[in-house]
C-alpha cells in the first residue's frame, strides 16, 4: 500500500494562542535540543496583510453561495451557527488542498527513491485522503507536472525529504530535495521545494535560505550528515509549482545573507511571542 509522507521528526504543539511545529534532536530521548520549525517561524514572524483581503473574499463568497444554509440557521433563530458557518468559510477547502499537496509530495518522494507510483497507487492515495471528486483531476495533473520537472532537469539527488537543523540559530525544517542541478549556466548545489499553491511567492526564499544555512541533516537513526558532501556552500534555491494541466512553473532564488537575516528576524519575533515577551512587560499600575 502506498504511504503519504510527512515530516517524521516534527510535532505540533499549542503555546498560548499560537500553534507551532517543533523538532527535537536527536529523535530519540534524551534530546539535545528542541527547536522551532522554519515554516512556523516565517508564519508567525512575517506580516501577511493580503490574508485579510483573502479572508474577507472567502467569507463574502460563502455568504452568497451558502445563503440557503445561512437562511435556515436564521429562520431557527440560530444566529451563532450562521456566524460560525461564515467565519469558517475561509478554512473549508484548505484541508483538501493540503491533502492534495501531500499526495504530490509523496509521488515526488517515491519517484526519487526509484519506486514511482502506479496509476492504481495514486488512485488509492486519493481515496484514502477522501479528496473531493473535484480535486482528482488536478491532483493527477500536478503529479504529472512534478514528474515533468524531474525528467527534464534530472537532478543529482543528495538528500530527499530530510530534516535539517541549525544548532547555531535554533531551528529545524524538512527539505523536499537537496540536489545538484543546472541553475543558469552551471550545475550547482540547490535546495528545491515543491509548492502546490496557486502562485510562487517571494517569501519562499526565506524557507529555502533557512534550509541552506542549517548545520546538518538529521537522520531518523540519530546520525548527522553534511547538507552538501564536502561542505560545499548552498547558495541557490528553486521552487517548482506543479500545475493541474501537467506542466510546471519554476522560480530560482539566490540565497543571500540579507535573505537569511530576514528569516532570523522572523525567528526572533516568533520566539518572542512564544516567550510572552509583551505579556511579561506589563506591570500593575502603581497606586
Amino acid at each position: 500500500m502506498a504511504e503519504i509522507t510527512d515530516p517524521t521528526q516534527a510535532k505540533t504543539v499549542k503555546i498560548g494562542y499560537m500553534t507551532t511545529r517543533k523538532y527535537a534532536w536527536p529523535p530519540q530521548p534524551p534530546h539535545e535540543f528542541t527547536v522551532t520549525s522554519v515554516t512556523s517561524a516565517i508564519g508567525h514572524g512575517l506580516p501577511k496583510p493580503h490574508l485579510v483581503g483573502w479572508a474577507v473574499k472567502k467569507t463574502a463568497e460563502a455568504a452568497i453561495r451558502d445563503h440557503d444554509i445561512v437562511g435556515q440557521f436564521l429562520t431557527k433563530q440560530d444566529k451563532k451557527s450562521a456566524i460560525d458557518h461564515l467565519k469558517g468559510a475561509r478554512w473549508r477547502d484548505l484541508d483538501s488542498k493540503g491533502d492534495r499537496g501531500t499526495i504530490v509530495h509523496a509521488a515526488v518522494d517515491a519517484y526519487v527513491r526509484g519506486k514511482p507510483y502506479t496509476k492504481d497507487e495514486i488512485q488509492e492515495l486519493i481515496h484514502e485522503a477522501e479528496l473531493p471528486r473535484s480535486y482528482w483531476d488536478s491532483t493527477v495533473g500536478m503529479i504529472a507536472g512534478a514528474m515533468e520537472f524531474l525528467w527534464e532537469v534530472e537532478p543529482e539527488v543528495l538528500h530527499n525529504e530530510v530534516t535539517v537543523f541549525s544548532r547555531d540559530h535554533g531551528y529545524g525544517g524538512t527539505a523536499d530535495l537537496i540536489c545538484k542541478m543546472k541553475v543558469g549556466g552551471s550545475v550547482v548545489p540547490c535546495v528545491v521545494d515543491f509548492k502546490t499553491s496557486k502562485s510562487i511567492y517571494d517569501e519562499v526564499a526565506l524557507q529555502l535560505c533557512a534550509y541552506a544555512r542549517a548545520n546538518f541533516v538529521g537522520l531518523n537513526d540519530g546520525s548527522e550528515v553534511e547538507i552538501v558532501p564536502g561542505g560545499e556552500p548552498l547558495k541557490f534555491g528553486a521552487v517548482v509549482r506543479p500545475i493541474s494541466n501537467g506542466t510546471y512553473e519554476r522560480a530560482d532564488f539566490i540565497l543571500t545573507q540579507d535573505v537569511f537575516d530576514m528569516f532570523l528576524a522572523c525567528l526572533k519575533i516568533h520566539n518572542s511571542i512564544e516567550a510572552n515577551i509583551l505579556e511579561a512587560a506589563r506591570r500593575p499600575t502603581v497606586q
